[in-house]
């Protein structure tokens, strides 16, 4: 069965280093939102605010995927339920499992410094700063996930981590379907 493997978390909390080499590692399709974003901005034609746009267009690409037979990773904050709900949908729709894998970097400061220093990989995408990331509206989760926390562990160490979620037990790993 396919899996829809879901990444959330703030910016600079290393879900999309960890989200890479994931999929590098399991051969899954990777969705970045930020790529996606930046993508439709380019276009000089897209608004600046654009809602929900793009994770319902990656969410209909996850499910096309997932029907194919391909596990899927969706790398994006996933801040707000609905956009849980949205996921959760897509994997419905065509019988895929999903695995909730939140990312959080607990020390403050170290997520700060993150913020501060990180460089972008996508051209022309605008990184946030920090009161952008604090003010972020990160609504509570309303179902189990694995929280891996990177303040203190390498990249490496995190991706063994969700590797270990995606080849354990359903209910460590946060899995629903």
């Amino acid at each position: 069965m396919a899996r829809l493997i879901v990444f959330a978390g703030l910016p600079a909390s290393g879900k999309s280093t960890i989200a890479r080499k994931l999929a590098a590692q399991t051969g899954a399709f990777w969705l970045r939102i930020d790529a996606m974003d930046q993508a439709i901005w380019a276009s000089g034609t897209a608004p600046t605010d654009l809602r929900d746009w793009t994770y319902r267009a990656a969410q209909a690409l996850a499910a096309d995927n997932l029907a194919l037979g391909h596990d899927v990773i969706a790398d994006c904050v996933n801040d707000w339920q609905e956009a849980r709900d949205g996921w959760r949908a897509a994997a419905s729709r065509v019988g895929a499992q999903v695995v909730w894998l939140e990312i959080v970097c607990s020390d403050r400061a170290e997520h700060r410094r993150r913020v501060e220093t990180r460089t972008g990989d996508i051209p022309g995408l605008a990184l946030p700063d920090w009161d952008a990331v604090c003010a972020r509206d990160y609504h509570a989760w309303d179902s189990d996930r694995l929280s891996i926390d990177t303040a203190h562990k390498s990249i490496d160490e995190g991706v063994a981590a969700a590797l270990t979620a995606l080849g354990g037990d359903q209910s460590a790993a946060g899995r629903d379907g």
